[in-house]
């Protein structure tokens, strides 16, 4: 088993160095804190003695990761500090633009500089992150099944089935669907309904469907293109509230009328859809963002914090 002597050796640096490295206190250069992170990993040094050492002070912080803001975000970031607030914890956003930019935010996690991390929207493949769970507790809003981090994730099939259903037993005969990016697994548990929804109910044309990766101005573009379609659908489901008031904002300012016109689904009940009065899922979003920061301090202070049950539902409004 490497020791602190075996990572100051191959770093060629000192030991005191490299203590300040793993504590996070006292400075460090950056070309010095390269090669000692570096040694770590190549000799898979996991802080044992040290951490115990460290284990009463903790930094009362999470960090935060998310590669994209949208609307949602804000409110999920908003739940989740109004959760670790109460338990007198920090949080700290970091916008990980790139792969390197998350890894340095995990290597954070590596030298004790925060507790634990929650990943919103992750950059790098799930191995690369992973091994950092020996460092302190990672949870996810993404959907991963593994029994090394949490993840806090709404299965959208079931929700996307009934909203399908629900249409057919109105009536409508063409349906659209306005996605988020296709990689996505909420997007994947969306058009694995859809195709199942297909097969009980060939008689609905679904064909009438567009991708987008970010929200913004996706509502508008969506709309624009169902104003130019000859014949568009009579229903539209969208993946986000947000994207739903701007597709209906646009269709009413070229004087088409909601849901006469054009039935619109939103996804989130975010406020959004509160003040546009727009048929949403509930996808409890402050239970979600308690349950995942929950995970987070159980396994950091070796506690049994009970998780609140999500019970998410179709909430139906003026626009469906």
């Amino acid at each position: 088993m490497a020791t602190i002597f075996d990572i100051a050796a191959l770093a060629d640096t000192s030991k005191s160095t490299v203590s300040r490295v793993i504590s996070g206190h006292g400075y460090v250069s950056s070309d010095t804190r390269k090669r000692v992170l570096a040694a770590m990993k190549t000799l898979d040094y996991v802080p044992n003695q040290l951490a115990r050492q460290l284990k009463a002070q903790r930094t009362q912080t999470i960090g935060f990761l998310m590669h994209e803001y949208a609307p949602v975000v804000g409110d999920f970031v908003n739940y989740f500090t109004q959760a670790a607030q109460a338990k007198q914890y920090r949080v700290n956003i970091y916008q990980t633009a790139t792969a390197t930019d998350e890894l340095a935010v995990l290597n954070r996690l590596m030298t004790h500089e925060i507790d634990a991390v929650f990943i919103l929207t992750r950059c790098n493949p799930w191995d690369k992150i992973i091994p950092y769970t020996r460092f302190g507790p990672i949870a996810t809003w993404q959907r991963i099944d593994s029994d090394k981090i949490y993840s806090s994730y709404l299965d959208h099939y079931p929700l996307y089935r009934q909203i399908l259903d629900y249409l057919a037993t109105q009536g409508v005969t063409k349906i659209g669907h306005v996605f988020n990016d296709p990689k996505a697994v909420n997007t994947q548990a969306r058009l694995q309904a859809l195709v199942e929804f297909q097969q009980a109910a060939p008689q609905i044309d679904n064909s009438w469907q567009y991708f987008y990766q970010f929200q913004a101005q996706a509502g508008q573009q969506a709309a624009e293109t169902w104003l130019t379609t000859p014949q568009p659908p009579s229903a539209v489901v969208i993946y986000a509230d947000f994207v739903a008031a701007e597709f209906i904002a646009t269709l009413r300012a070229h004087g088409k009328r909601v849901p006469e016109d054009c039935r619109v689904f939103g996804f989130d009940n975010s406020v959004f859809s509160q003040l546009m009065a727009i048929s949403t899922v509930d996808a409890q979003l402050p239970k979600q963002a308690h349950n995942a920061f929950t995970s987070l301090y159980n396994t950091i202070n070796q506690t049994t914090e009970p998780y609140q049950e999500l019970t998410p539902k179709l909430i139906f409004r003026e626009t469906c």
